[in-house]
């Protein structure tokens, strides 16, 4: 069967609904409180989680699922404001995404905050129970 019940798809926008309202609330008060968008943070928390400070521009477009296009155009915004720099790499045609000391500290100065938000608007609103079932879920949806 192709297509959702009324309770299907009430329980479907529930979820998006969620999710949405719960991410949206992290990401405003990381904004409100650092000036970093969700895209910057997503930038600088890959560089430094995945690269140790500096990762080529295609694995990072590939870590958060962006085109080449919009990274590079979000990235030349970035470079701008001093949260990261650009090289080529001379072994070949890449380009080397490397943070910056003030997007280091734009990113410590926003880990708190996001834990903060993440803490307050997701996780103290669960019990041990709601733990478990979103874990196997998250799990078996991978």
């Amino acid at each position: 069967m192709n297509e959702l019940n009324e309770v299907e798809m009430r329980l479907w926008n529930m979820w998006k609904g969620s999710f949405k309202r719960i991410f949206g609330r992290v990401v405003k008060e990381m904004s409100e409180f650092t000036g970093l968008s969700e895209g910057d943070f997503g930038v600088l928390d890959r560089l430094v989680q995945f690269g140790n400070g500096k990762l080529r521009q295609q694995e990072l477009a590939e870590s958060m699922d962006w085109d080449k296009s919009r990274l590079s155009h979000h990235l030349t915004r970035m470079e701008k404001r001093g949260l990261v720099l650009r090289k080529p790499l001379d072994t070949d045609r890449g380009v080397q995404v490397i943070i910056t000391s003030a997007g280091k500290s734009a990113l410590d100065e926003a880990l708190p905050i996001v834990a903060k938000a993440i803490r307050k608007h997701f996780l103290d609103q669960l019990t041990d129970q709601d733990i478990e079932s979103i874990t196997k879920l998250a799990e078996r949806t991978k």
